[in-house]
C-alpha cells in the first residue's frame, strides 16, 4: 500500500469515528439532561445530581421525574426551573392534605406542612382533598420541608421533561 492510499484510508475511517461519535453525541445531547440540586436542605436527600432521560416519561408511582417549574412554584422555583421529585399520585388517586399528614388513596406520604409559615400562609389554606383529573399528577419530596405539590397543587403531565436517576 502506497503512502497516498494510506492517508486516504486513514481519512475516511478518520471521518467515519467522527461521524459516529457525532451521531452519538447528539443523540445523549437529546435523550439526556443533568439536574443539580444545589440546596442545602435537599428534598431527596442525599443526592444532589440527577441524569434525566427524557425519553423515558411512563409514569411510575414511586419514581423520581424531571420537570419544569411553573408559576405556581415561586418564591421557590422560578418559571422553567428544572425540578426533580418522587411521583406520589397518579391521575384517579385521591389525595388528602391535611395539617398533620398527606396521603394517596389513604397511604401516608408525607408528613404535615412545614412551609406554612415560610409562604405566609395558616397550614389551614393547603388543607385540601382531591381525585386527580386524567392530565395532572401529584409529586413530593421526601423531606417534611420540602416544596411540592402539598403547596403548588397538581403537576400537569406535559410539564414532565423524564424519569430522573440519582447520580451522586
Amino acid at each position: 500500500m502506497t503512502n497516498r492510499m494510506a492517508s486516504r484510508t486513514f481519512v475516511v475511517r478518520a471521518g467515519l469515528g467522527l461521524l459516529v461519535l457525532a451521531a452519538l453525541g447528539l443523540y445523549l445531547g437529546t435523550r439526556f439532561r443533568v439536574g443539580i440540586d444545589s440546596q442545602v436542605h435537599k428534598c431527596l436527600p442525599p443526592y444532589s445530581v440527577w441524569l434525566i432521560d427524557r425519553y423515558d416519561r411512563a409514569l411510575v408511582r414511586g419514581a423520581t421525574y424531571g420537570f419544569f417549574a411553573g408559576d405556581a412554584m415561586a418564591p421557590f422555583f422560578g418559571p422553567g426551573q428544572r425540578v426533580v421529585k418522587r411521583l406520589r399520585g397518579l391521575p384517579g388517586d385521591q389525595v388528602t392534605v391535611t395539617s398533620e399528614r398527606t396521603a394517596v388513596n389513604g397511604v401516608t406520604v408525607g408528613e404535615g406542612l412545614a412551609l406554612a409559615a415560610t409562604l405566609h400562609q395558616s397550614p389551614d389554606a393547603f388543607v385540601r382533598q382531591v381525585i386527580l383529573p386524567s392530565d395532572v399528577v401529584w409529586v413530593m419530596g421526601d423531606t417534611a420541608d420540602s416544596f411540592d405539590s402539598r403547596y403548588w397543587g397538581e403537576l400537569p403531565i406535559v410539564q414532565i421533561g423524564g424519569r430522573a436517576y440519582a447520580l451522586f
